[in-house]
C-alpha cells in the first residue's frame, strides 16, 4: 500500500486538512472552561489588559469624584463669599465714607429712592435726576459724564452739504483734497428752545473745509451727527457782529478759511483735528 507522500498531490492534501481539524477538536476538549466564551469556543488570547483597562477606570471615576466633590465645596465657599461681599456692599451704596446717607448734588438733601449712575458712579434721587436728564440733558451734573444723545436748539430747517475738491489745504499737501461743507439756514421763527420765543431770527449760510484725509473723513462723519442732533448751530449773539437773534456757531470749531492759520480760523492747524474730535465728544459725539 502506498503511503501518504506517494499517493496523489491532492489526495495529500486533503490528508494534512483532516488531520488539522482532528488536533483542533482535541484541543477544544483540553481547554479550561474559563477559556472558553458563552458560544463555546476556545478563546486563544486571554483578555488581560481588558481587566487592567477597566480598573484603571474605576480608579479614574473615584479620583474624578474625589475631585469634583473637593471643586463643589470649594464654588460653594466661593458663592457664599461673594453674596456676603454683595450683600455688605448693598449695605454700604447708600452712605457715604463716614457712614451717613449720601446728599444728593441736585436737591442738597438726603437721597430718596437713591439711584446710582452706572457710568460715573455718583447718585441721586431717583425724582430729581430723572426730572434732569429729560428737562435739561442726559449728563451728569456732578461730572458731565454723558448719558445717552443731547440734542441742541439748532432750528429744524437747516441743511448740511458737502463736496469734495482737489485743492489741499496748507499742511495736507499729501491729502487727496478737500472736503467743503456748506450749511445754510433760513431766517425763522424762535421756538420755545430758543431766548425770545415768538421773535424771528435771521439765518445763514457758512462754509467750513476739512483735509480730504482717514481723519478727516471721520471728523466729518462726527459733524453730520452733531448737524443730526441739532448741536453745531444755536440761536443767540453773533461773536463776530455782536448781532441778536442770529443763526450762529454751538462750540464746535469749523475752519472757515482756507489758509491764515490759528489766527484767522483756516490752515495750516496741526491739532485741529484732535481739538474738534474733543470739543465733539465734549457734547456726546463719538
Amino acid at each position: 500500500m502506498a503511503t501518504p507522500s506517494e499517493q496523489d498531490p491532492s489526495v495529500l492534501g486533503g490528508f494534512r486538512r483532516g488531520l488539522r481539524r482532528v488536533w483542533s477538536q482535541a484541543y477544544d476538549k483540553m481547554a479550561p472552561e474559563k477559556d472558553r466564551d458563552k458560544s463555546g469556543e476556545t478563546r486563544r488570547h486571554p483578555h488581560s489588559a481588558d481587566v487592567t483597562r477597566r480598573d484603571h477606570r474605576h480608579k479614574s471615576k473615584d479620583s474624578s469624584h474625589k475631585h469634583n466633590s473637593k471643586s463643589t465645596d470649594s464654588s460653594a465657599e466661593e458663592n457664599y463669599d461673594s453674596n456676603n461681599k454683595q450683600n455688605e456692599s448693598k449695605a454700604h451704596e447708600n452712605h457715604s465714607e463716614n457712614g451717613e446717607p449720601e446728599r444728593c448734588a441736585i436737591c442738597m438733601d438726603d437721597c430718596i429712592k437713591p439711584k446710582r449712575l452706572n457710568k460715573c458712579g455718583h447718585q441721586f434721587c431717583t425724582e430729581c435726576i430723572d426730572q434732569y436728564f429729560n428737562s435739561v440733558k442726559p449728563q451728569c451734573p456732578c461730572c458731565f459724564t454723558i448719558y445717552g444723545d443731547i440734542r441742541g436748539t439748532q432750528p429744524d430747517n437747516g441743511t448740511m452739504k458737502f463736496i469734495r475738491t482737489k485743492h489741499h489745504l496748507p499742511g495736507y499737501e499729501k491729502s487727496n483734497g478737500t472736503i467743503q461743507i456748506t450749511y445754510f439756514f433760513p431766517n425763522g421763527i424762535q421756538d420755545d428752545r430758543h431766548p425770545n420765543p415768538g421773535r424771528p431770527y435771521r439765518g445763514t449760510r457758512r462754509e467750513a473745509y476739512l483735509p480730504d484725509t482717514r481723519e478727516g473723513r471721520e471728523i466729518l462723519k462726527l459733524l453730520q451727527k452733531a448737524f443730526e442732533l441739532r448741536q453745531v448751530f444755536t440761536i443767540g449773539q453773533s461773536r463776530t457782529t455782536g448781532q441778536e437773534n442770529v443763526v450762529t456757531w454751538n462750540d464746535i470749531h469749523h475752519k472757515t478759511h482756507y489758509n491764515g492759520g490759528v489766527e484767522n480760523f483756516g490752515y495750516p492747524d496741526s491739532t485741529y483735528l484732535s481739538r474738534v474730535r474733543q470739543e465733539l465728544a465734549a457734547k456726546g459725539i463719538q
